[in-house]
């Protein structure tokens, strides 16, 4: 009876080790998008809803080359939107869809509001007031083109999101209007601490002035002020360079 204790234990541990390797491996949620692939325009907008986690890189990219404080507290605002979907799912508790062909529904959690929907609709509301409010180095012209480029941006995502059967459109309406209250809310937050003085406060500290952190994107373009500061460093680059070959050639001449 004891040697039958050990065999029956080793041939459960490798029933169990053949289980371990017939499950599938882990997913990376945040760029995984499940499409038909019979379906061409699927997979168009399978990359389409791909833009929140673009706008992610875009960021911090921007965070770490401008190091402009707007873009900081605009992406500390897209985080607690993120985490505000996060408590609205778990208090709605509405399931996604049962139709189409999203795989794996079990661990994609509950489906309203919609992330994507109210991730656009955060940042495009945001930006628009602070283009339309703050910027006033922006053209009239200039403004109107960007906010159709958000606008439609925000809506065609919105949009994949039910193509792809990842939402009901009532939850991704719901995000959307999630999104839009809180981007304006975090925009007066945002305007309030600017008045009160807190931002000039926290770019007065010490980690802040560490990192070169500055206040300059409500009135200046950057690439334009940095075009044109290369312009004049080129003319007189240039200019310098031609003198001292024609100092060269004169005495050559000599």
């Amino acid at each position: 009876m004891a040697s039958v204790i050990p065999t029956v234990t080793t041939a459960c541990t490798s029933v169990q080790t053949v289980i371990d390797c017939l499950r599938p491996p882990a997913s990376l949620r945040f760029t995984h998008v499940y499409y038909d692939d019979a379906d061409p325009w699927a997979h168009v907008m399978a990359w389409i809803s791909l833009a929140p986690q673009t706008l992610c890189i875009v960021y911090l990219t921007l965070i770490f080359s401008r190091r402009e404080i707007e873009t900081i507290v605009l992406f500390m605002g897209q985080l607690a939107s993120e985490v505000a979907n996060h408590l609205l799912k778990r208090i709605l508790r509405e399931e996604r869809p049962k139709y189409g062909t999203v795989g794996d529904r079990d661990n994609l959690g509950y489906g309203l509001p919609s992330a994507h929907a109210q991730y656009m609709a955060f940042y495009t509301t945001y930006v628009c007031l602070w283009m339309f409010l703050r910027a006033h180095h922006f053209s009239a012209q200039k403004r109107t083109s960007r906010t159709i480029g958000l606008v439609s941006l925000t809506a065609i995502v919105s949009h994949s999101r039910v193509y792809l059967f990842y939402h009901t459109w009532k939850q991704v309406l719901l995000g959307l209007f999630v999104g839009t209250v809180l981007g304006t809310a975090w925009f007066v937050v945002c305007v309030a601490m600017r008045e009160l003085g807190i931002l000039d406060k926290i770019l007065d500290s010490v980690p802040f002035r560490w990192f070169y952190v500055k206040d300059t994107s409500h009135y200046r373009s950057f690439v334009r002020d940095e075009f044109a500061q290369w312009s004049v460093g080129r003319i007189s680059y240039l200019t310098y360079f031609s003198s001292q070959r024609f100092y060269v050639v004169e005495r050559k001449l000599r």
